[in-house]
C-alpha cells in the first residue's frame, strides 16, 4: 500500500495520467514528502489529490484497507455501494470489502477532512513534521478552523465528536479570550512576541476561489512603535501595524485571490510563528497568551 501512495502522491494531476507509468529513479521518497518543507505537497492544491477520482486509482484492496482506517460514518458499505451505482460519484466496488462514503472527499459534508489537511500542510511549511524532538506547547496542537462556508451535516458532527473526543472547555476559552481586537501587532512587538529573525508562515485557503495561499517570510524589524517589517519574495515592505495589512499585503503579493474574492476572517489565525526552527503556534494563541485575562 506504502507504494501505491507514494505513487498517487507525487504524480501531477493530468488528463494523460496512466496508474501504470513508471518513475524515475530519483523521484523523492515518501518521507521527504510528508516532512520536508521543500516538499511539492508544500504547496499543492490538496483537492487535486483528495478527491475519489485519486481515490480510485488505488487498487480494491488497498480501497478497502484505507477504508478501515475511518470511522464507520465515512465508509459505505456493500449495500449503500450497489444501491448508488447508478451515481457518477460512487464508487464501484469489485467485491463487498467496505470503501469510502461518497461524501468523503466533500468539503461541505466533511469539514473535518480538510481542516486536518490544512493543518498537516501548515505544519509541512513550517518544517514542523522534519524527523527530531518537537515542542510540545498547547497552541502547536491546536488545529486551523475549517476555511470552508457551509454547514456540515449534523450528523458528521456528532460522528466526529463521538470518535475523536470533544473538544475541552481550556481550548474552547481560548479561542475566545484570543479574539481581542485590541491588541495590534505593534504591542506584540513591544513585548517581545515576535523578534527579529522570526519567520511568519502565513496559510490559508480560499474557497471561493480554488486557491491555497502558502508564504513564509522573515521578520528584519520588530518595532514597538512602526510595527513589523518582512522581507516576503525577497523584497522588504515595512512598518505592519496589523495582521489584516500583512494579510493584504502578502495576498496581493501572491496575485491570485482578488480583493473581492476575500472573506472577511481574524488575521490573526492565519499567521503561525517559528523561531529557531519551533513552531511557537498561531499569532492568535500566543496573543491570547500574553494577554488574556
Amino acid at each position: 500500500m506504502a507504494s501505491e501512495t507514494h505513487r498517487l502522491l507525487v504524480r501531477s494531476p493530468d488528463n494523460d495520467f496512466c496508474p501504470y507509468k513508471r518513475f524515475k529513479h530519483d523521484e523523492p521518497s515518501l518521507d521527504f514528502l510528508l516532512t520536508d518543507p521543500t516538499s511539492a505537497l508544500a504547496t499543492a492544491n490538496m483537492e487535486d489529490i483528495f478527491n475519489m477520482n485519486q481515490f480510485q486509482q488505488f487498487s480494491s484492496d488497498t480501497q478497502a484497507e484505507l477504508a478501515k482506517l475511518l470511522p464507520t460514518v465515512d465508509v459505505a458499505t456493500p449495500s449503500y455501494s450497489s444501491s448508488a451505482s447508478s451515481s457518477s460519484a460512487s464508487l464501484p466496488l469489485e467485491d463487498p470489502a467496505p470503501s469510502l462514503h461518497p461524501s468523503f472527499f466533500s468539503k461541505a459534508e466533511n469539514p473535518h477532512l480538510w481542516s486536518g489537511v490544512d493543518l498537516f500542510q501548515s505544519m509541512l511549511v513550517a518544517g514542523d513534521l522534519m524527523p527530531g524532538p518537537k515542542p510540545t506547547t498547547p497552541s502547536s496542537a491546536t488545529a486551523t478552523p475549517s476555511t470552508t462556508t457551509s454547514n456540515p451535516q449534523p450528523f458528521k458532527d456528532e460522528a466526529f465528536e463521538t470518535y475523536w473526543g470533544e473538544l475541552n472547555e481550556k481550548d474552547k476559552m481560548h479561542n475566545v479570550a484570543g479574539d481581542s481586537k485590541t491588541i495590534t501587532l505593534k504591542d506584540m512587538c513591544r513585548k517581545g512576541l515576535i523578534r527579529v529573525n522570526d519567520i511568519i508562515v502565513y496559510k490559508r485557503n480560499f474557497s471561493a476561489c480554488k486557491v491555497i495561499v502558502s508564504k513564509s517570510m522573515k521578520v528584519v524589524k520588530a518595532d514597538g512603535t512602526m510595527g513589523l517589517s518582512i522581507v516576503l519574495d525577497d523584497q522588504i515592505f515595512e512598518d505592519f501595524e496589523t495582521p489584516t495589512a500583512l494579510e493584504t499585503k502578502i495576498l496581493d503579493q501572491h496575485g491570485q485571490v482578488s480583493r473581492d474574492k476575500r472573506p472577511n476572517g481574524n488575521a490573526f489565525k492565519s499567521i503561525r510563528l517559528i523561531r529557531g526552527g519551533k513552531d511557537l503556534g498561531r499569532l492568535f494563541d500566543i496573543r491570547k497568551d500574553a494577554f488574556g485575562s
